[in-house]
């Protein structure tokens, strides 16, 4: 099956539609401007040096090939970013790592641990894929090939940056049993992190908290091209097996495995319930790599929700032989303890960690929200993280505009102290 390309998927187009008519069904996109500046290392908020921003657009949408309700589907999308030239102005660094000259002594803005690069402007294709009912009139079942958004607990397109990672995929979806949904799907390539493989991992920089702790970009790129989309976690690719189901009243369970051939196994239980405004959830991962031993992780959460009030408090707890319970990638994970904004602690080993978070809608106002995440783990400070994030959003017809201030506080893997602030600003328009 790795031999499944996006090559694949331009063949099958062509020959189909050499038959049949093509018709567009939708179409949209958005546009958005990302600044973010903090005081990291002795620095000054909104200063250049210290500061980060990115314009994106994306454009995609969706059409059919033939003329009934069950034909194929071609759904498309394209990503394109750039700081407008205002790198080493007004920033010294991007949202999306859409990066080349590695090492340049010539250039004096930093990127990861000290290195000069060169901020190019970024265009590639983020969606391009057919879906079709293989079995129509026998089997509830759909088939998605080629590159795509994913949504499963180890394995998602994370959507807090600028630009979201996608992944070359072949998925089949089945319905065929109420209230129950079957998943079964094979990657092969992606524009994130590979977790098994540090030489292919997006680029952070040194704004976040360490280098190595960071959330970082979600996508990794290399100027105008294909947006380096590369292996996923092995030469082979990797397996994804699920069920999410509804079947009891009020209950929303969902069990997942996953298989990295000659790398690692995970699995992920999940169960969420609701009630008059109440809500419970637990969770749990397993990991048993090929080399290591076998490691486990859980999460518990309680949650009010009332006339636009939502309160919630999660507890996480990690062993430390867990090899991860984040997004296998990307950066951020699933877990009900995460950060709002500082990624890759409370899913790593040996953590203990809790999460209070309470928004609020004022009706014709804004939204608000405030969220307080506490990691702790084991053997020391290396590791920890408090972060304190404060955000307020509104919508101005098809405008949203966010702004959000964190303050972190916390001990980076290899014991390097940091106590930052952060203030950002997000402007996104959809049409």
């Amino acid at each position: 099956m790795k031999k499944i390309t996006m090559s694949l998927v331009a063949i099958a187009l062509a020959t189909t539609a050499a038959q049949a008519d093509i018709k567009n069904e939708s179409f949209g996109g958005s546009a958005s401007l990302f600044y973010g500046t903090n005081d990291a290392n002795d620095g000054d908020l909104f200063d250049k040096g210290t500061s980060y921003g990115n314009v994106g657009i994306q454009l995609g949408g969706t059409a059919s090939v033939g003329a009934c309700d069950t034909c194929v589907k071609l759904n498309y999308g394209v990503t394109g970013v750039s700081t407008m030239g205002l790198e080493d102005t007004l920033v010294s660094d991007t949202w999306a790592g859409q990066t080349i000259g590695f090492n340049d002594p010539k250039l004096s803005f930093p990127l990861g641990k000290g290195k000069g690069v060169n901020i190019n402007d970024g265009v590639w294709i983020d969606t391009l894929n057919l879906s079709f009912q293989p079995l129509s009139g026998i089997s509830n079942t759909t088939m998605v090939l080629g590159r795509q958004a994913l949504d499963t607990p180890m394995v998602f397109t994370e959507t807090w940056n600028i630009a979201k990672n996608t992944y070359d995929a072949a998925v089949a979806v089945n319905n065929d049993i109420v209230d129950t949904t079957l998943v079964a799907a094979w990657v092969g390539r992606s524009n994130g992190k590979d977790f098994l493989d540090k030489s292919k991992t997006a680029l952070s920089y040194t704004g976040f908290m360490g280098d190595d702790n960071a959330p970082g970009t979600n996508v990794y790129s290399d100027g105008i091209s294909d947006n380096a989309f590369n292996r996923f976690l092995t030469d082979e690719g990797a397996y994804a097996f699920g069920a999410v189901t509804k079947a009891i009243p009020g209950i929303a369970a969902q069990a997942w495995y996953y298989i990295a051939p000659g790398a690692a196994n995970v699995a992920w239980l999940q169960a969420d319930g609701s009630y008059e405004g109440f809500g419970l959830g637990a969770q749990y991962v397993y990991t048993d790599p090929s080399a290591g031993d076998t490691g486990s992780g859980y999460a518990v959460k309680i949650g009010y929700n009332y006339e636009g009030l939502g309160l919630s408090a999660a507890y996480s707890d990690t062993d430390k032989d867990l090899l991860t319970a984040a997004n296998l990638g990307g950066t951020q994970s699933k877990l009900y303890t995460e950060a709002w904004w500082n990624y890759g602690y409370v899913s790593a080993a040996d953590v203990t960690a809790y999460n209070v978070s309470a928004t609020y809608n004022v009706k014709d106002v804004a939204s608000f929200g405030v969220y307080y995440t506490d990691a702790d783990k084991a053997g020391g400070d290396a590791g920890d993280l408090t972060e304190i994030a404060v955000t307020a959003g509104k919508d101005l017809g098809n405008l949203n505009l966010t702004l959000a201030y964190v303050n972190s506080d916390g001990t980076t893997d290899d014991n390097k102290k940091v106590d930052q602030n952060d203030i950002q600003v997000y402007a996104t328009y959809k049409f």
